[in-house]
């Protein structure tokens, strides 16, 4: 139940990101180099201050799982930026959020945790459910525009997948490794966009980086990969549909976005999808 709790906060906080981002005069990917860069490094330094220490021989047995999944988190990242700009931010989202689905799909073969037909209904619900609170429908996409957005979705699975294998690594630790290793990924990619390090040009915008980086970032993150391979696959699939519908109802509530009837009907569903997949069926074992 803790970490049930930590993985559903995390994705509370995660919501709150647009809202935040809005005070930030910088290009979106600049701002996420820098979650990646500031994040990792105060987590990195807290680590190392509480003498954070794998379990021995776990950086050997598991780091190749570690490097893959930092990677994953920031193609992730750059990829969805991408599927942003030539898909539109609805129609990202969406295939984004594909990954949970790849994920009850491929669990019961790389990760050995039978699915029931109670989590694919909820996980077909919440999927419906996100569609109609993105109001998508209708959209033409390019093959160029698909094809981006299910990578990023594809990426964003091998995460949640990788990080369910990876075992003998503080959470602190784990998470400030992969935040260091994604943000070498977005630098990459920033450099291709023009871009770099830069900070917004007044106060309210470096104070808003700031709470991003320290709050939406390194302790959200924390929380999300500590908890991670700690909960099923079911769980981490299926709870993470509170992030995008959370983001919807904050930016709704905090910066005056109307919700239609509709949009508020796929709320809905996605959480009720949500609970009623993860939840245990009468004599089911989890």
């Amino acid at each position: 139940m803790k970490d049930t709790l930590k993985y559903i906060i995390a994705m509370l906080i995660y919501g709150t990101n647009g809202i935040v981002a809005a005070y930030i005069d910088l290009p979106s990917e600049e701002i996420v180099l820098m979650r990646t860069v500031v994040g990792g490094s105060l987590l990195m330094l807290l680590s190392l201050v509480t003498r954070a220490r794998p379990e021995p021989g776990a950086v050997r047995s598991q780091g190749l799982k570690l490097l893959g999944a930092g990677v994953c988190l920031g193609a992730n990242w750059a990829l969805l930026f991408e599927a942003y700009n030539i898909a539109g931010v609805s129609m990202a989202t969406l295939m984004d959020y594909s990954a949970p689905v790849l994920v009850l799909l491929l669990s019961p073969l790389l990760l050995h945790q039978k699915q029931t037909a109670r989590a694919y209904t909820g996980m077909a619900a919440a999927v419906l459910g996100l569609a109609l609170a993105l109001g998508v429908g209708g959209a033409e996409l390019t093959g160029a525009a698909l094809a981006v957005g299910l990578a990023a979705g594809a990426f964003y699975a091998a995460l949640i997948l990788l990080n369910q294998l990876i075992r003998g690594i503080n959470g602190l630790l784990l998470t400030a490794s992969e935040l260091l290793i994604a943000a070498v990924v977005l630098f990459v990619y920033v450099l291709l966009k023009g871009g770099g390090l830069h900070l917004p040009p007044d106060a309210l915008g470096k104070g808003a980086l700031a709470f991003l980086c320290v709050v939406n970032t390194a302790l959200a993150c924390y929380l999300y990969f500590s908890s991670m391979n700690r909960l099923s696959a079911r769980s981490v699939a299926l709870l993470g549909y509170i992030d995008p519908v959370s983001a919807l109802v904050f930016a709704a509530l905090f910066l005056g976005e109307s919700m239609s009837a509709v949009q508020v009907a796929g709320a809905v569903l996605v959480l009720a999808g949500a609970a009623w997949g993860q939840s245990k069926a009468r004599g089911e074992r989890l």
